[in-house]
Formats: structure tokens, sequence, C-alpha cells
């Protein structure tokens, strides 16, 4: 289960008081900026549901959900449902995203890899007038560029050796009036990006081998995960076909920028592995979670979703703890043994340092407040709480 809410220091109280009604143990608790995750021992749902109302009116609580061990549905009317996720960063790039849907103007998706940029282009499709039709996703670094080229615009009868008889319409030519998406269309070749750029700008294609151009209605949307400007500097990249992309640029956000999403993708990715394996239902450990928090996730949510799924496999018991999630050593933050400190202790130590982080990241603690998911009177509160003064932070060599 979890809670998310407006910083004040009796909603933890509170919570604490209507779990206690019931006479029911919390088995783990975290508090992170904005949320509370708390894993209660109680298999009665009709118990479940009880306490869920009775937290529902506490002040400052804007959200209870459960999600532990159910699945997910998605309903059919917002196709963006499919993107899990509550904190700013990402619904920035949702926002934006569903604003670009109802046009056809090309899209262009910018992030890391595994951050979810398919997800969000097949939202963008099945939210747009388009969405009747097939989408169709091609990943431009998969194929050698002579392959890619007849996939994108098709070949004759004869255009070369092993053409297919009768020759083959390209995806451009097949997805008329639907949308194509071109996944690392950084890793085009300058002679491929000619092509797709003269096929962007005049709506028309021309198959390998023919001299007849036929007439397109395709919506474009690309992504890649690598710094396109600075490519068109090195001239690696065509400057008029970053400016046909770069039409509705979307920035989506790295799992460490949205850190606050974790334990709700984290019980999603358990609950659905869980079901899919046929195993007795999982637990993740507040130490477990608090790493899972803390990791910086160069793979993204494919990364965590990997991750999870291992667990779930390899762990005999019902108890995913750190041992279980097989962390690289560089990546984790020691915190002290269970046995020497409260769970109070950790949970303030992390909270510290991903404070300490996020204002050395950022250049105001403003920004840093937003990033965090926190009000800017509430970061002010905190860094007060365990003595982090800004200015010193700047003052530090960067790291």
């Amino acid at each position: 289960m979890r809670i998310e809410f407006d910083d004040r220091t009796g909603m933890v109280y509170d919570t604490s008081r209507v779990i206690a009604k019931y006479n029911i143990s919390i088995l783990a608790l975290e508090v992170l900026p904005n949320l509370m995750y708390f894993e209660l021992e109680c298999d009665d749902e009709e118990i479940k549901k009880k306490i869920m109302l009775d937290l529902a009116p506490i002040p400052n609580i804007k959200k209870v959900e459960e999600v532990r061990y159910t699945t997910l549905d998605v309903p059919r009317d917002d196709p963006f449902n499919i993107i899990l996720g509550e904190s700013r960063a990402l619904k920035k790039a949702i926002f934006r995203a569903k604003l670009a849907a109802d046009s056809s103007s090309t899209v262009l998706l910018l992030g890391e890899s595994g951050t979810g940029k398919e997800l969000f282009a097949k939202a963008i499709h099945l939210s747009s007038p388009r969405s009747k039709f097939q989408f169709y996703p091609v990943n431009c670094a998969a194929l050698p560029d002579t392959l890619l080229e007849s996939e994108l615009f098709g070949y004759e009868d004869g255009a070369f050796s092993g053409a297919k008889k009768g020759g083959k319409a390209g995806l451009l030519e097949v997805a008329d009036k639907s949308t194509v998406f071109l996944d690392e269309v950084g890793d085009l070749s300058l002679s491929t990006q000619a092509k797709l750029l003269r096929a962007i700008q005049e709506m028309k294609i021309r198959r390998i081998g023919s001299y007849e151009e036929k007439p397109i209605d395709v919506r474009i949307i690309a992504a890649t995960n690598r710094d396109l400007e600075k490519m068109v500097q090195k001239g690696e990249f065509r400057e008029d076909l970053y400016y046909r992309l770069n039409v509705v640029p979307i920035a989506i956000p790295s799992l460490k920028e949205r850190r606050a999403d974790i334990p709700l993708l984290a019980e999603y990715f358990l609950s659905r592995y869980v079901k899919s394996t046929g195993k007795p239902p999982k637990t993740l450990t507040a130490r477990a979670m608090a790493f899972l928090v803390n990791y910086d996730w160069p793979g993204n949510v494919r990364e965590l979703q990997n991750m999870i799924e291992r667990a779930v496999n390899l762990t005999p018991g019902r108890i995913i703890d750190i041992d279980n999630l097989h962390f690289e050593v560089d990546n984790e933050l020691i915190l002290p043994d269970a046995e020497d400190k409260p769970l109070k202790v950790m949970v303030e130590q992390l909270e510290s340092k991903m404070i300490t982080e996020a204002l050395l990241k950022h250049t105001s603690i403003r920004k840093a407040s937003q990033a965090l998911g926190l009000s800017h009177p509430a970061l002010i509160k905190k860094m007060k709480k365990y003595n982090i003064n800004k200015e010193e932070l700047d003052d530090k060599p960067p790291r």
C-alpha cells in the first residue's frame, strides 16, 4: 500500500492510529518525499478496504492506492494510463504528449534507453485520430542500412539480387493514414536521412528500383537517446532533418529523475511477475525498497523490470531482501544493519542523501524541490532538520 501526501508532521501519526484501530501489525514502513509505503500483516481484503476508507479523510492525503498483488487495469479511455508514475517530471511529459496527440505534427521523444519512449509513442498514436489504424514501430539501430532502406521505402521486382518477386511495399507505404515510430533515429546513415527527409517534406515515397512516386499520409514519431544537436554540429546528422523531426520535442525523464515513482513501479512489476509465474505472493523488505530508490538505474525502467523479474524467479521464499536483488557494490547505499539501528534512522539517512544529491545537481533549492516532488517550504524544513546548507554544497568540487 502506498500513500501520497503533502508534507505534514501529523499525517504519519494519524495513519498509524487508523491501522492500530484494527489491531494489525506493520511489517515494513518507508517514508520518502511525498510518499509513505507500508506493508500490513493482513490478508483480509474487507479489512483492507475499511482501512483505506478510514485513511481517505485524513487531512493532506491526496491518494490512497492498493498496489500489492493486484493487476492494474488500464482504462481504455486513456491510453496514457499504461505509463505508470506520479512524479512531476513524468506528468509534465505526459501532459505535453497528450497535447501533441490531437495533431499530425511530428514528435521527437528524447530520453535515455529504457525510459519508455515506445510506450509514449503508442499512447500518442492511440490518443490520436489515427488510432483505428495499426501502429508501426521500427528500430533504426537494429537493421543494416540497406535492409532498413528497403524496410522503410520498399522495392520493385528485380531491384536487387534476392528481391522478392513482385516487389514489396515499404513501411511508410503500408502505414498510410497511420503512425510510424522511428526508434533510435540518431543511428540512421546520412544517405537514409536524406531519403527520409524527402519523404517527410513531400509526403511521397519512391520504392527502390522505381521511378514512380507514391503519395503517403503518415505521422512520424521519432525517438533517440543521442544528442542530435551535437550530432548536427559534428556533421553526423542532417540539420534539415533534425528540424523536420524536432517539431514537438518531448523529454522523457530517466528513472533516477523520478525516484518517487520507484516504489509504485517495483510493486507493479512484483505483482505482475508473481501472477505470470504462478508463484506465491512475495514481499519486498523496507531495506530492499530503500536500495531500489537509491540505485541510479543506468538501464532505467527496463532494468528495474528485469531486476524484479529475476528476484521473483530466484528468491526461494516469500521475502525479497537486498541479497536477492544482486546490486553492484558501487551503486549501493551503505545503510546501518537493521540490528544496529532502527528503521527510522535508515529512512532519515536515505532521505538526507537524496536531498543532498538533488541540491548538488540543481542550481536552486526551488528546482531541487521540484525534482524531489516537495514544496519549496517543505524542502527548506527538511534541510534544517538534516543541517544541509546549499551554499556549502555549492562550494564543494563537482563529483
